[in-house]
């Protein structure tokens, strides 16, 4: 059992796009103290094209929700991991993908998605498991 998530840039953009459902999940995972991850490179890709009252809506949420802590690359361990994960993808690296892919492998955390087939490809290419769970309407 997971003891946190990771969340990917499609929760977030769903999140800024004010989703409700992505706004329950989250509040409810807050609620009962289930830790959040988001990996920086997801964060700066899912606030890409956003305004300036929607990045303010989601720096908000990762600001003031304790349960939500931003994942960093803070060491050349970090840099390294992102690269083998990013190298085994295709030949456009998604680099939040992959830095997503690294931060759940780091704290052994299932990642959560609203689109899985944007994982179907990464996945193949992964020389290991990664669990992705997809977070839908039904």
């Amino acid at each position: 059992m997971s003891a946190g998530y990771v969340l990917d840039d499609t929760v977030i953009h769903a999140y800024a796009f004010g989703d409700p459902n992505v706004s329950n999940l989250i509040a409810v995972l807050d609620s009962r103290d289930i830790r959040i991850a988001v990996p920086a490179l997801a964060l700066a890709s899912s606030l890409v094209g956003l305004s300036d009252d929607q990045r303010a809506q989601v720096n908000g949420l990762v600001d003031n929700l304790d349960a939500i802590q931003i994942a960093a690359l803070a060491s050349t361990d970090d840099a390294n991991e992102l690269a083998d994960v990013a190298a085994s993808g295709s030949e456009v690296p998604d680099l939040p993908a992959a830095h997503t892919v690294a931060v759940a492998r780091y704290l052994d955390w299932e990642i959560i998605t609203i689109d899985r087939s944007r994982w179907t490809e990464i996945e193949q290419r992964l020389p290991f498991r990664v669990s992705i769970v997809e977070f839908t309407d039904d």
